[in-house]
């Protein structure tokens, strides 16, 4: 990794340059492609060519370091058959970054200061801005579910009960069961990434980079709001059962109501 440094260094000569984290979908498959250094472990250090670089990440996010717009589009439209179930709309991160600085650190404004524009500390800064995304696009999901299900909920406050299952519950529990079951395979914003693994001098980087993007709060948040959609799932289902349960009673009792009934018209006919 060390060697890899000067080489960076001089691909990305400008003194500041925009950084850009694209979440594409669920992942990429990254075999068979070819790397400009690094671990094979996330992120995957894909391109570093004159004034520009690019780190990957197997959980679905792209992230850009210079480059012209066409430059990134040329390189995502290599990677389009790779992706696993692609977003309609991805969901992009961006901040500014620039090296020379006495020490890392960023700045008031969001500005990312480095010392040096170094392979490791690149993709310091490309796993906050993926995992930001990452955190927005499951923000947006999960809101979107508690959205569906919040009408639910408040008709069964004012009537006490859930009257008869409509599409609008039925899609609002099959999105809060699709949130949950997604909730294992959700990025885990809090992680130690690999990087500091290898690069322990940088740990205070990693810090203040999640710092700045909140990265551990969002996913504490994120958790909170799984927790309620499972409990607010399994009420409505055992909600469900039960009223089933009672429909079946009623259908039973009614059966045999018409069984006693035929008998007995029955039996004064037969008198």
């Amino acid at each position: 990794m060390e060697g890899q440094r000067p080489a960076l260094a001089a691909a990305l000569s400008p003194a500041r340059l925009r950084a850009r984290a694209v979440l594409l979908g669920e992942r990429i498959d990254l075999r068979g492609l070819a790397r400009a250094g690094g671990s094979a472990a996330d992120p995957v250090h894909l391109r570093d060519a004159p004034g520009e670089a690019a780190f990957a990440f197997r959980w679905g996010a792209v992230v850009f370091f210079g480059g012209t717009e066409a430059e990134q589009a040329g390189f995502l439209a290599g990677l389009a058959t790779r992706i696993a179930s692609p977003l309609e709309s991805p969901v992009e991160e961006s901040a500014w970054v620039s090296d020379g600085a006495p020490r890392d650190e960023v700045s008031e404004d969001g500005e990312v200061h480095l010392v040096a524009l170094s392979a490791p500390r690149l993709a310091l800064l490309a796993e906050a801005l993926a995992k930001s995304a990452a955190l927005s696009h499951q923000e947006a999901g999960l809101t979107l579910t508690l959205d569906g299900i919040e009408p639910i909920v408040e008709t069964l406050r004012r009537r006490g009960r859930l009257g008869i299952l409509s599409r609008g519950l039925l899609r609002a529990i099959g999105g809060g069961l699709a949130a949950r079951s997604h909730a294992t395979a959700r990025i885990r914003a809090a992680d130690r990434p690999e990087t500091i693994w290898e690069h322990p001098e940088l740990e205070r980087l990693h810090l203040r980079l999640a710092e700045e993007f909140e990265l551990a709060d969002r996913s504490a948040a994120l958790d909170a709001k799984l927790v309620v959609i499972g409990e607010t799932m399994q009420t409505l289902l055992s909600l469900i059962q039960g009223q089933r349960s009672q429909v079946l009673e009623i259908a039973v009792a009614l059966f045999i109501g018409i069984e006693v009934v035929a008998t007995v018209f029955g039996l004064f006919r037969g008198g």
